[in-house]
């Protein structure tokens, strides 16, 4: 089974929800299965337009994402921009996309909302995200629930291609979506989003970790009475961090009292440090010698090029390029 999923570099780093929602999830559906993992750089001009932010998003992403793979788990990770074929196959599905469909975008119709003078780049977002899944046969794509729509237009795009030419050329590939996950909150209880600005970074330092985590929003519940575990926000986040065995003691330790969310705050704080410690640590070895981080990515470019290149050379016999 071939596994894809991309995680675009917008900025501010990876977070929690970027961890819990989709990485995590990804490791563990795709071991011993075939899984790219790819920076979809040309998805970020939509909104990125300075060559150095670019840059530096996209060194830091790949550091990121290489510090929080397990040593037991590889994966194919590359960069969309060096597809030499990722434009053409773009194209091509462009003409046999509906206008109409693309009207029902959730990327076009947010954008639509926050601005008057959209980007086509922005309109055109789900085609070339279609190119990105089907170019390299993939069977499977971990999705969260909101993100769903996405997959669906990629399954729409390919099925409109296969109908036009009368053929089954492109697969239909398949959401994988945790139900178990539950809503990730932020810091004020919203889901956590960099567009809330709620988010916890996990390759912040600790300094800015420690203020993210204090400032995650509580009741007013005085220090010396009980409190109820299920209804704050620090405790759900526990959830994700601690054993059972810890759990179990944080949950007696809010229903006995004279245990304030301040003590909660700095209990979830060690656990992020302790659980994100290997990483962290692999982090600052990427971000001090990026030629660590280029060889994966000229490994995965190589590869994954080889791929979507013989993609793009059967489809020019389809369509007759």
């Amino acid at each position: 089974m071939r596994i894809l999923t991309g995680v675009k570099p917008t900025g501010n780093g990876m977070h929690l929800w970027n961890y819990l929602g989709m990485y995590k999830p990804f490791l563990e559906k795709v071991k011993w299965q075939e899984w790219f993992l790819f920076l979809p750089d040309f998805h970020s001009l939509t909104s990125v337009h300075d060559p150095e932010v670019m840059k530096r998003n996209k060194y830091r992403l790949a550091a990121e994402l290489l510090a929080l793979m397990p040593e037991d788990n590889r994966f194919m990770i590359f960069e969309q921009s060096e597809m030499q074929h990722i434009n053409d196959i773009t194209w091509v599905l462009s003409s046999v996309t509906p206008y109409s469909l693309m009207l029902r975008a959730h990327s076009f119709k947010d954008s639509q909302n926050k601005n008057s003078d959209i980007n086509m780049a922005t309109f055109n977002y789900p085609i070339l995200m279609a190119a990105d899944i089907i170019g390299y046969d993939v069977d499977m794509v971990p999705v969260w629930k909101d993100q769903k729509q996405h997959l669906e237009f990629t399954r729409d795009i390919a099925q409109n291609f296969n109908n036009t030419y009368n053929t089954e050329f492109f697969k239909l590939p398949e959401p994988y979506i945790d139900e178990n996950l539950a809503l990730i909150p932020g810091l004020d209880g919203r889901k956590m989003s960099k567009s809330y600005d709620n988010f916890i970074g996990i390759f912040d330092d600790e300094k800015t970790l420690k203020k993210r985590v204090m400032a995650i929003v509580t009741d007013d519940t005085p220090l010396e009475d009980p409190k109820d575990p299920e209804t704050c926000n620090i405790f759900a986040l526990m959830k994700f961090f601690a054993t059972d065995e810890q759990l179990l003691e944080i949950w007696a330790k809010y229903r006995a009292g004279w245990y304030g969310y301040g003590h909660a705050k700095l209990e979830l704080l060690n656990m992020l440090l302790e659980y994100f410690k290997p990483a962290r640590e692999k982090y600052k070895k990427y971000m001090a010698d990026y030629s660590l981080v280029q060889r994966e990515l000229d490994a995965g470019n190589k590869k994954a090029n080889q791929l979507h290149s013989q993609k793009y050379q059967a489809l020019k016999e389809i369509v007759w390029l």
